[in-house]
């Protein structure tokens, strides 16, 4: 069943052609890759993800290593309708482990070539498909370079950058020339986690776990929480206030632990993060917004109540689905929430991500209008397919 239009997807996954990075990679790197499996230079985290074949996922909606560009784009608009998304924002799956790679100007090369091939092949504003250039922590300088290359293109919205395995963590001002990038483009940073830090040889503090659901359960919510601490206690938001950092994929009841831990030991050690004026939590409520997925699914839902109290999840929530992975959320997670109103969900679907990512480049798209009129129109919850 097809759903009225009036969702943002602040994080998918639909479709990667890995092999169609090949003819944007600049050499020598795409003579040393070129027919290779992937795997063999982009790390990739250990476990099975489908439970032997037991969690079936559609072909349809899989990975398309050897489809074309057009039946790239027919699965994403066709994933886009199911969802009732109106824009989506994609990031690529085999991407997420880049900082575990220890060659720097092979994740260079690879981050250049896949935003390359995603401008020339997959995005399309007007169809509301927007890309994320991915930056990695290997060459600030070089990552820079690559957001003035593309950020003119209307199909690029944001900057990704992944949160595991960043050495040293996203906070350093190693990492200055990314983030004065993004502020010269008014483009918001999106923070994107992966389980791979524990199961992936050599993570280091975390080796040792046995199977996915214990990988899965900590690893994304640890690689944020990472980031997310070393961001505000390096003074990320004093030293860029014009900045938006978007984090995905870790749920949302984690953010007011953060919030008052982070702000406890600012009371106890504040010399130790002498660029804050003002506790951490104030600076998470005015410069940070958290995707929703995996949502938490509390039985009493006053407890996540307490959660949108807390941190302003009204004003700082996004809908994210994380399509087509096994834990994705479909919007009827969002609907559920009784003690949401109308025009908050509107907030958390749709309008916080419309203030957020950076849309209108080149001005208003066609599916804007769509959007604007559907939440005029569509009183109803949302239906499951």
């Amino acid at each position: 069943m097809t759903k009225p239009v009036r969702i943002v997807d602040a994080d998918s996954h639909y479709a990667e052609n890995i092999k169609g990075l090949w003819k944007y990679m600049n050499e020598p790197w795409r003579s040393r890759t070129k027919g290779r499996l992937a795997e063999r230079y982009l790390p990739i985290s250990i476990g099975d993800r489908f439970m032997e074949d037991r969690i079936e996922r559609s072909r349809q909606f899989g990975d398309t290593d050897d489809l074309d560009a057009s039946a790239v784009n027919k699965t994403i608009e066709e994933c886009m309708a199911m969802l009732g998304v109106a824009a989506t924002l994609l990031v690529p799956n085999k991407f997420a482990l880049i900082g575990h790679l220890s060659v720097r100007e092979m994740a260079v090369a690879l981050c250049n070539a896949h935003i390359d091939y995603h401008l020339n092949e997959v995005a399309d504003a007007a169809k509301g498909i927007y890309t994320l250039p991915v930056v990695s922590w290997h060459d600030p300088e070089a990552g820079a370079a690559m957001i003035d290359r593309v950020a003119d293109n209307p199909a690029v919205a944001g900057v990704c950058l992944m949160t595991s395995h960043t050495m040293p963590p996203w906070g350093d001002v190693r990492y200055n020339p990314i983030y004065e990038a993004c502020v010269r483009h008014d483009l918001p940073v999106v923070m994107h986690g992966d389980s791979g830090m524990t199961l992936t040889e050599g993570a280091g503090y975390a080796d040792g776990f046995q199977s996915l659901i214990e990988s899965h359960s900590i690893g994304f919510l640890v690689s944020n929480e990472i980031q997310l601490t070393s961001m505000i206690f390096q003074g990320v938001p004093v030293r860029f206030p014009e900045l938006k950092i978007v984090f995905l994929e870790s749920g949302l009841m984690y953010v007011p632990m953060m919030m008052y831990r982070l702000d406890e030991y600012f009371l106890k050690r504040r010399a130790e993060a002498p660029l804050l004026e003002l506790p951490p939590s104030e600076y998470i409520r005015r410069h940070f917004w958290f995707g929703t997925q995996p949502i938490e699914a509390p039985k009493d839902l006053r407890a996540m109540e307490a959660i949108f109290d807390m941190a302003d999840g009204r004003d700082r929530f996004l809908f994210a689905s994380d399509y087509p992975h096994w834990d994705y959320d479909d919007p009827i997670t969002i609907d559920r929430l009784s003690f949401l109103s109308r025009e908050d969900k509107a907030k958390v679907f749709a309008h916080n991500a419309l203030g957020v990512f950076r849309f209108e480049k080149g001005g208003k798209q066609p599916w804007q209008n769509a959007l604007s009129a559907a939440w005029t129109t569509s009183a109803q919850p949302v239906p499951s397919s």
